[in-house]
């Protein structure tokens, strides 16, 4: 029974992770261009633009005739940005501070830069400062963590 329950947790969270990385991953959103930028002080600024998919079925029920983008697909848009900034597989491990500013129509706001700024804390930890905006409009602001995966 024991082990059972084990294959299934391990079977679940391996598919739902899958399903997860697929549903942002070139079909969520699409990368327009991705830079690095200046360095400011001690880390290293990059731009990145996205693409959001309007037609994902996501918006189906987040909310049907008004899509927005839910939080959590935020939060995993800024560590795949993070991710590509270094090209490491990267964890989340801390969240100073996250703040959802406006809600994000991806009918009305299609396109939306990422302005990320990248530190090194320690080895094989990184910290990432990130807002999410599309002209004047700031929809996130993010601080966070990460430590490299393997």
């Amino acid at each position: 029974m024991f082990l059972d329950v084990v294959y299934f947790s391990v079977f679940l969270s391996i598919n739902v992770n899958l399903i997860f990385y697929r549903m942002l991953s070139g079909n969520f959103y699409d990368i327009v261009s991705f830079t690095c930028n200046e360095p400011e002080g001690s880390g290293q600024q990059f731009t990145a633009v996205t693409l959001l998919n309007a037609s994902h079925p996501i918006y189906g029920g987040h909310f049907p005739g008004n899509p927005v983008v839910p939080g959590v697909c935020q939060i995993q848009m800024v560590k795949e940005l993070v991710e590509k900034t270094g090209n490491h597989s990267l964890r989340l491990f801390e969240s100073d501070n996250i703040k959802f500013l406006s809600m994000i129509n991806p009918n009305l706001t299609p396109q939306l830069e990422f302005r990320i700024l990248i530190k090194t804390i320690a080895d094989r930890q990184i910290s990432a400062t990130v807002s999410i905006v599309s002209d004047l409009t700031v929809f996130l602001k993010f601080k966070g963590k990460f430590e490299f995966e393997n």
